[in-house]
């Protein structure tokens, strides 16, 4: 989809959409049976992300204005094909039956009962959520989640990684929320590697079709689509994204305890053994973190990978219990107690 499209389309459905722009959004729509499925899609993403709606002061006028204008026949009958008619058409029932939904308050009531996983580094967890969906929840990680799904819904909050199974419900969007990130999906599976402490939220899909959306200035915005062996990065401190193919069983390997890390900086790396093997590991240089690898490790133990690590980066590492610290070659670590 276009950018300028998903802009009108976010305009549109925070009311802010001038005449003209509902006039181009339209048009977009009549277009292709493919930009009116976008258009049910991003409307649905939104609503979902979005924790609560907000009324404006006066909503009768302002969607009834809204609903006038696209109903209204700006090109004569004669001129317009059949297939853009009913595309008009559906266009219109598409959006009375939003603007039927759209007006719910999403509350999450002082009476909603909630369950917490919370996994240590070197711990790993697989459970079923209510709506019979399947979670692998990583080392390190938390995930927070209602009893019961009684809402528009089905939200969940990640601090962590997590690889999702998601049972389908066409009408009941289910929802990953990492800070300012939400992922919804309907049914599907993916993963989503999001800790607080490193600023980074990387999303991949493995089956079916996820939206993320970012929350800027305070208002929702759809960052992108993703389909299968599609992956989205995000940094959280600054908004920078990057979007790529990769290789999604690669990326959930972790769930049976393998790793593949494709040209992967020693410091990431580091990461994902820490939360794997409840480890800690340092380096005596800073510089050495740098150091970019490409390795595959298929449930190996911690000394197996370190050594074949070593071995690939030409560097050593010094254990002390739970405690590792990459160092250069020929060279020893350690940490003065303070």
């Amino acid at each position: 989809m276009e950018d300028n499209s998903y802009k009108l389309i976010i305009e549109y459905f925070e009311k802010t959409i001038s005449d003209d722009g509902l006039s181009e959004l339209r048009e977009w729509i009549e277009a292709s049976p493919d930009h009116l499925t976008q258009f049910s899609e991003t409307i649905q993403i939104l609503e979902a992300s979005k924790s609560y709606f907000k009324q404006p002061v006066h909503p009768e006028k302002a969607w009834a204005k809204i609903h006038a204008h696209i109903l209204r026949e700006e090109i004569p009958a004669a001129a317009k094909a059949p297939k853009r008619k009913w595309m008009a058409y559906a266009a219109a029932c598409l959006i009375c039956c939003i603007l039927s939904s759209v007006a719910y308050r999403y509350v999450s009531g002082a009476g909603e009962e909630y369950q917490l996983v919370s996994n240590l580094n070197g711990k790993q967890a697989k459970f079923i959520l209510p709506d019979s969906s399947i979670v692998y929840l990583g080392g390190g990680s938390r995930l927070k989640y209602p009893k019961k799904f009684r809402g528009k819904t089905r939200p969940v909050d990640l601090d962590g990684e997590a690889f999702f199974d998601v049972a389908h419900h066409a009408d009941q969007p289910f929802t990953v929320t990492t800070g300012e990130i939400t992922t919804v999906v309907l049914g599907t599976s993916f993963n989503v590697k999001a800790y607080v402490d490193e600023h980074k939220v990387a999303v991949t899909v493995k089956t079916g079709k996820v939206g993320v959306v970012a929350k800027t200035k305070g208002h929702n915005q759809v960052v992108r689509y993703l389909l299968p062996d599609e992956q989205i990065s995000i940094n959280t401190q600054n908004g920078l994204y990057t979007f790529s193919t990769t290789d999604a069983e690669e990326v959930v390997s972790w769930i049976n305890h393998d790793f593949v890390f494709h040209n992967t900086s020693l410091k990431d790396i580091a990461k994902s053994l820490e939360h794997h093997y409840g480890i800690e590991i340092d380096f005596t240089d800073p510089e050495l973190s740098k150091v970019r690898l490409t390795a595959k490790f298929r449930n190996i133990s911690l000394q197996e990978t370190m050594d074949n690590l070593a071995l690939l980066s030409g560097l050593a590492y010094t254990q002390n219990g739970k405690h590792l610290f990459i160092s250069n070659n020929n060279q020893k670590g350690g940490k003065i107690m303070k």
